[in-house]
């Protein structure tokens, strides 16, 4: 599965990057606009792709890694029951909300990166009291 923009958009905005001054509200649609282009490049940056500023293949294939893991690791810290599949759709922001509320982080809905380690801590923290 690739990514439509709109559909990458909404990855990018439920994982805490910028979109513009209305955030996702103000920037949907399948149109490469500027501040688009610049989150598009900081999620590169961050993850070490090639900063392009575009939806390419290795950008697209690092989104849903990302997102097929947050989802996992929502469904193990939260029993969130979330298809683990590439969409951070209103199942997703509604368990990442139900984690920042058990784990005491500030309620947003947005999979930050810290938030996105925090969460990885605790699937962590689970797996080796379990082992």
């Amino acid at each position: 599965m690739t990514y439509s923009l709109s559909q990458f958009k909404e990855v990018l905005d439920g994982l805490g990057f910028h979109l513009g001054p209305d955030g996702l509200n103000g920037n949907n649609g399948n149109i490469l606009d500027v501040h688009t282009q610049s989150a598009i490049r900081e999620f590169q940056y961050q993850y070490k792709l090639p900063v392009t500023g575009r939806l390419d293949s290795a950008t697209d294939d690092k989104a849903q890694k990302i997102m097929r893991n947050l989802q996992y690791s929502l469904n193990l810290t939260v029993n969130a029951q979330l298809p683990v599949n590439e969409f951070y759709g209103p199942q997703t922001l509604q368990a990442v909300k139900s984690f920042q509320k058990v784990y005491g982080l500030p309620v947003t809905g947005i999979a930050t990166l810290m938030v996105r380690q925090r969460i990885d801590q605790e699937v962590r923290n689970r797996t080796t009291a379990s082992a």
